[in-house]
């Protein structure tokens, strides 16, 4: 697989798009700083999937698209494209040639393509795994990341041996496969827990289900037990209690005896008493004259016990003063010997040091004279060196000063040619674009003024549809209103008419003679004889209030009639209205004042009821009752009644009444015409809402038609035509003023060009003349600075042996300067002691003279003290034996009191015993009785038996009671040690059962999963595991043999896995000495010295699985020229089978390569490329 092309526009400083081929061999990109090289080999590392903007060199991702320049605008795009031959279908595709391609928009969106193919960033990572090619992959080698090599940061080291040695996929794989293996634990620890709760829960259910069967097998046989047990026990208790008080009677007889006797001795014991307490007197005095005697006796003996403790502890102080004196004079002795043998020695030995320290002085003169001249000498030498290294620099300048005029005449020269070339094409397609132009112009218009007309057409017909639709809003508005109201009227006129059929709100009198209409043939309520409008119904039905019951009636026959069927019928009673006797009124008087509205004049009547109103309100007004001026006026005439409007008072001259007016008031006055009303509003209103209805239909279907003649896509059609028009118009513009800013720019290109060649011509003619005379200032300083480091070096040789020499004897010096201070310390030491010695074998002799005279004085004590002692022993023995006499006498006595109330005590106790027997029988007795009651509630509430049917039934003969006990004990204490049980405890276990059993198929499926997930990942370990120690070991040797290629054969080095039983996790140490050091670390070689350690490991790596392509990014900037060329030879070697692209600024490196690519910046900010062939070149 070969890197064929390499396609970049829109990425980074490239604005225009530029393409490199590249063939076999070694490709250099070359340039100065700030040019763009380094964009080259970020636009690989980018199009092959890089993701981190720091190894981009950026601090966004969107600072890669090429951000303008002052004479360009940013791009909205960044786009690369990368091509491989793909003949030796190293990639794992049926194409030969595969073109991989990335783009990110400045919107942020970004795609990657292969073949043209939209596709995601896996499928690549897919693609070039494990063949070396990859954005982290040891394919793409930059200076920075040869100390991460050396550092081994962040496991790089590691990472490259994983992709040379192909168990990358293995890692991948096994990620996987510890993700699936994590799930599943997950899965089957959550399925452990299910099982344990459910097991525990089983076990209790279980548990429960056979302590319930055993529970009710034994309550049964502890009922049939107990219920026989009770026959015995009913007629123990008769025997018991029959016993007991035979037992009392006798007790109480014993018990009378024994307090008879125990009052007689109580007497005789108080005489006894008096005569002991005698005799304990005489004891007492007795025994204090003996005790303070014996007190004083060992008072004596105490005093003779401390003399003869004394004496002893002065004798042996005597013993050990005489024992240190002694030691003292033998440690004189010795001390006073020393003292005088250090006085000698350190005087011997400070003859030696002063002649020790004579001959460092003169030895020390000499080497000082030496350094100094040393030191001319290497100023001398450091000046020379100085210029040396100047002209070598100014060399090195020139020659590279000239090889960059060189290659800029050459890429001047094919720019001019290309940009000749380019100028020419771009004529005639500009001439394509001056017509293409006009035509996009003329179409354009066309279809805009069609546009135009059509948007003109639908604008008004937007218009009609929206009056139509609000006209459609106003009348369904109107229906809804309509329909609310038709409602509210339909539910008044429901609610009036059921009140008038039903008469509510009226005696239960005037119902029934409602529903027995035949008393009369027209007779109506006054209540529905009269009708007003809504203002003032609420005053006119408040002031007619008493007279709403009435019946109005023709005749007095019609009203007894009625009388008389409710006096039969016991309904109550009722008042009537005779209209036959009212007769029409004389013209009412007029209104007390204008503003007084007549109550006739705002009441609706039938002709044959108007006599009957005229009567009831002629002299009835209406006023606003807003204010109360009317209300606190008092000047009325007789007869003048005024209704406030709202019903809110009545007054006449004499009376007033008022307050607040009720929820439903005004509603009585008026039914049945309000009835009559009612419907006629409800037809009119059904009539207006089918007019509305139809109306909104016609709008409906005018909408509709109006909608369907619509135009909106025949406009939208027309509006994508005229903007891809126009966006091919403005395209075609800009790449017309694109290309005669192009053909104008190369006009001027060209006569740049031309000039920048004549200037590099010159400065090459002046170059060269220049380096021949540094060259020879070059070896002419060479040769003195050789002859200068050669006097020097012996010089150095002859300082180095006469340094040696002065510092041996200045060790000399400070050996025998620390002997002679060691001698001093001594003496003085043993000094010191001597003074401390003689000081203390004179206090021990003063003390042991006073510790004699002690001695003597305690002895003649002791002797004195020994004579009293014997006569008091003597005394001693007497009183004792007096007091002994008495102790018996006391204790005698005492005695015979102990005996007489020992015979008390013993009578007490039977009584005692009596009156606990006599007490023991009552509870007997009461016990029994208790026993008996709690036996007939036990057998009552426990097992529902009566224990009067018990009474009569004999025990039964083949069992004893104590048998039965035993067995009813046992059973009860069985159920009792139950405790609760739960009866549906069998029925929840078998369910519980079903699904454990269930649950732990699953645990088993997932236990063999997890099985066959861990002999997965073994097995991926095993394999990753050979195949990472094989390519290791190969790596190894081939890093040897590149590392000493590269040093000395005789240098050593090595790779080391610091965990050998741990290949896959383990780090890899770097042993390198090159050119016979010992580092202690590799971070102590120098720059020049890791990049090479570096570059051997990167081709034994490559000698184990060559990668496709190798770019190395300014990676020999550390090394000479030596190194140079050792780094070239390498690189030439291995390009047989790898290509090599190498970003680099040493003139040895380029000089090196097959092909040249030039980065320059022609246009500021704005990156181009020149390649140059050299294989063209050499041949």
């Amino acid at each position: 697989m070969q890197l064929t092309r390499l396609e970049i526009k829109g990425f980074k400083s490239f604005g225009d798009k530029i393409t490199i081929n590249f063939n076999e061999g070694i490709t250099a990109i070359v340039g100065p700083n700030g040019c763009g090289k380094s964009n080259v080999v970020d636009s690989i590392r980018w199009v092959l999937g890089e993701q981190s903007t720091r190894m981009l060199r950026s601090e966004k991702m969107e600072n890669i698209i090429f951000n303008g320049s002052k004479s360009r605008k940013p791009a909205n795009l960044a786009e690369v494209s990368l091509t491989f031959d793909n003949t030796k279908n190293i990639l794992p595709t049926e194409f030969s040639q595969v073109t991989l391609t990335r783009k990110l928009y400045r919107t942020g969106e970004s795609e990657y393509r292969l073949n043209d193919v939209q596709c995601r960033l896996k499928d690549i990572t897919d693609l070039f795994l494990d063949t070396g090619i990859g954005a982290d992959s040891y394919s793409i080698i930059e200076l920075k990341m040869i100390d991460e090599i050396i550092t081994n940061k962040e496991g790089s080291r590691r990472n490259l041996f994983e992709e040379a040695s192909g168990i990358s996929k293995y890692k991948l794989r096994k990620k996987q496969t510890f993700s699936k293996l994590k799930d599943t634990e997950a899965d089957l620890s959550r399925v452990e827990d299910l099982l344990f709760e459910i097991e525990k829960n089983l076990k209790t259910l279980e548990n429960q289900a056979k302590k319930a069967e055993r529970y009710y097998r034994l309550k049964e046989q502890y009922k049939t037990l107990s219920i026989l047990l009770a026959s015995f026990r009913i007629v123990s208790f008769s025997d018991s209690l029959s016993r007991i008080e035979e037992q009392e009677q006798k007790e109480k007889a014993d018990k009378t005896g024994i307090v008879a006797q125990i009052d007689t001795l109580e007497a005789s014991i108080q005489q006894q008493k008096l005569d002991s307490l005698t005799n304990e007197k005489n004891l007492s005095v007795q025994q204090k004259a003996t005790n303070d005697f014996i007190g004083k006796i060992r008072a004596y003996e105490s005093e003779k016990k401390v003399r003869n403790e004394q004496l002893k502890y002065q004798k042996d102080k005597e013993s050990r003063l005489n024992e240190e004196l002694e030691r003292d004079r033998n440690q004189l002795n010795h001390v006073l010997y020393n003292i005088k043998r250090l006085s000698e020695e350190k005087a011997q030995e400070e003859e030696t040091l002063q002649m020790v320290q004579t001959r460092v002085a003169e030895l020390k003169q000499a080497v000082d004279e030496l350094r100094a001249d040393q030191t001319a000498s290497r100023e001398e030498l450091n000046e020379l060196n100085a210029i040396n290294n100047r002209l070598q620099n100014q060399i090195y300048k020139t020659e590279k000063d000239i090889d960059i005029l060189r290659i800029q005449q050459q890429a001047l020269e094919q720019e001019s040619q290309r940009n000749m070339e380019d100028a020419a094409g771009k004529e005639v397609e500009l001439s394509q674009f001056n017509q293409l132009v006009a035509e996009l112009q003329y179409r354009t218009e066309t279809l805009q003024t069609e546009y135009d007309q059509a948007v003109t057409g639908e604008e008004t017909l937007q218009e009609q549809i929206k009056e139509t639709d609000s006209e459609i809003t106003r009348v369904k508005d109107y229906v809804r209103q309509e329909s609310r109201k038709l409602d509210a009227k339909q539910n008044e006129y429901t609610l009036t008419k059921s009140m008038v059929d039903n008469l509510e709100g009226f005696p239960e009198s005037i119902r029934f003679l409602k529903k027995n209409a035949g008393w009369s043939k027209n007779a109506p309520l006054f209540s529905d004889v009269l009708f007003c409008k809504e203002d003032y119904r609420i005053a006119i039905e408040n002031y007619l209030e008493p007279l709403m019951n009435y019946y109005v009636v023709d005749s007095y026959d019609d009203a007894i009639s009625a009388i008389n069927l409710l006096s039969n019928s016991a309904k109550g009673r009722a008042q009537f209205f005779i209209l036959n006797n009212y007769q029409p009124v004389e013209h009412p008087a007029p209104a007390p004042q204008a503003a007084y509205v007549p109550a006739l004049n705002v009441v609706e009547v039938d002709a044959r009821y108007k006599n009957l109103c005229s009567h009831l309100l002629k002299n009835v007004y209406l006023i606003d009752d807003s204010s109360e001026s009317d209300l606190n006026n008092s000047d009325l005439p007789d007869g003048i009644v005024l209704l406030g409007k709202s019903g809110k008072f009545n007054k006449s001259k004499y009376t007033v009444a008022g307050g607040s007016v009720g929820l439903f008031e005004g509603k009585r006055i008026g039914r049945a015409k309000n009835l009559e009303n009612l419907a006629k509003e409800i037809k009119g209103i059904e009539n207006d809402v089918n007019k509305a209805n139809q109306n909104i239909e016609a709008l409906q279907n005018k909408l509709t038609a109006l909608k369907a003649s619509t135009r909106a896509d025949e406009i939208r059609m027309k509006q994508l035509d005229l903007n891809r028009l126009n966006t091919e118009l403005i395209t075609v513009k800009t790449r017309q003023e694109q290309y005669q800013s192009f053909i104008e720019n190369s006009r001027n290109r060209k006569e740049d060009i031309a000039a920048k060649i004549a200037t590099i011509q010159t400065d090459m003619l002046a170059a060269e003349p220049q380096l021949a005379e540094f060259r020879t200032q070059k070896q002419i300083q060479s040769e003195l600075l050789l002859d200068k480091q050669q006097a020097f070096n012996e010089l150095n040789e002859y300082v180095t042996v006469q340094s040696g020499a002065y510092n041996q004897e200045n060790i000399r010096f400070h050996q025998q300067q620390n002997k002679v201070s060691g001698l001093v310390k001594d003496l003085e030491y043993r000094e010191t002691q001597h003074d401390s010695l003689e000081v203390r074998i004179t206090q021990n002799a003063s003390e042991l003279e006073k510790l004699k005279v002690a001695m003597l004085e305690t002895m003649k004590d002791t002797d004195h003290s020994d004579e009293d002692l014997i006569a008091m022993y003597v005394q001693r023995e007497e009183m004792e034996k007096a007091t002994a006499e008495a102790e018996q006498v006391y204790y005698t006595s005492r005695g015979k009191i102990t005996e007489t109330e020992n015979e008390i005590s013993l009578l007490r106790r039977k009584k005692e015993q009596a009156e606990v027997i006599e007490n023991e029988l009552k509870d007997k007795r009461n016990n029994l009785k208790l026993d008996l009651n709690a036996l007939k509630e036990r057998l009552s509430v426990e097992f529902s038996v009566d224990i009067e049917d018990l009474l009569d039934s004999p025990p039964p003969a083949d069992e004893t009671e104590q048998e039965l006990r035993e067995k009813t004990e046992r059973l009860k204490k069985q159920l009792d040690e139950f405790g609760a049980i739960n009866p549906m405890a069998i029925e929840a276990y078998n369910e519980m059962d079903e699904r454990y059993q269930f649950i732990n198929a699953q645990k088993k499926d997932l236990l063999e999963a997890k099985s066959s997930l861990l002999a997965t990942i073994q097995e991926i370990d095993d394999t990753a595991r050979e195949k990472f120690m094989a390519a290791f070991i190969m790596v190894r040797e081939n890093f040897i043999k590149v590392f000493r290629s590269l040093f000395n054969e005789e240098d050593s080095c090595d790779l080391i896995l610091t965990d050998p039983n741990q290949p896959l996790e383990s780090d890899i140490d770097i042993i390198a000495k090159p050119k016979g050091k010992r580092p202690l670390s590799i971070n102590q070689l120098s720059g020049g010295e890791k990049t090479l350690t570096a570059t051997a490991i990167l081709f034994s790596l490559y000698l184990l699985k060559p990668a496709p392509f190798c770019i190395f990014d300014e990676v020999d900037a550390p090394l000479d020229d030596t190194n140079i060329d050792k780094f070239n030879n390498i690189i030439r070697k291995f390009s047989a089978d790898s290509q090599f692209i190498v970003v680099s600024h040493n003139k040895r490196t380029i000089a090196s390569t097959d092909v040249i690519y030039g980065v320059t910046m022609v246009e500021q900010g704005v990156s181009r490329v020149v390649p140059v062939d050299l294989r063209e070149l050499a041949d």
